[in-house]
């Protein structure tokens, strides 16, 4: 007879089962390191300049949560994608469908 068929590793007193390690969650950094580096990424809200020196504000978000009318910009939309890893003072290009943007980051805030 098979021992799948049987009792023989049934779970007794006698038997122990060790729980399963689960796996530690990955490391990100915490806000605290995110404002030091100052770096733009999603859950950013980002101060840009325009080229007429007009100030502008859009706090980076997911896909699923941009309002472009609201200041949400998603991080995959073509200004979202360029902003990602900027921080104050860098220049920022974005080719719209209506043409090229140029851009000066303001401030970056968590």
């Amino acid at each position: 007879m098979s021992k799948a068929f049987t009792n023989e590793d049934a779970a007794t007193p006698d038997v122990v089962v060790p729980p399963r390690a689960k796996a530690p969650p990955p490391e990100t950094p915490p806000v605290e390191q995110l404002r030091e580096q100052g770096k733009a990424r999603l859950g950013a809200r980002v101060a840009l300049e325009d080229e007429d020196g007009r100030r502008l504000e859009y706090a980076l978000v997911a896909s699923d949560e941009a309002d472009p009318g609201s200041g949400r910009v998603s991080v995959e939309s073509p200004l979202g994608r360029a902003l990602l890893g900027k921080e104050e003072g860098d220049e920022v290009v974005v080719d719209r469908p209506r043409g090229r943007a140029e851009y000066m980051v303001v401030e970056v805030r968590f």
